[in-house]
């Protein structure tokens, strides 16, 4: 299950790469314009199975909001 926890726990785990030497702020910036949905929708459903696809865009707006909420 996608949770605000989980989602700020997994964005801030230091030993991911691309997270050494960037500011939170930065790291979000990066994130929340991964995870937008306009930008997702136009890179991800193209390549899904159309019946993933609802739960999969639902999914992606769960970790967007997370994001935005840690902004």
């Amino acid at each position: 299950e996608i949770s605000y926890k989980r989602v700020r726990e997994f964005l801030f785990y230091p030993v991911r790469p691309g997270v050494e030497n960037k500011t939170r702020k930065e790291l979000l910036k990066i994130k929340i314009l991964r995870w937008h949905p306009d930008r997702f929708d136009s890179l991800i459903a193209p390549r899904m199975k159309e019946e993933d696809w609802p739960k999969t865009k639902q999914a992606a707006g769960t970790v967007a909001r997370c994001i935005t909420r840690l902004m």
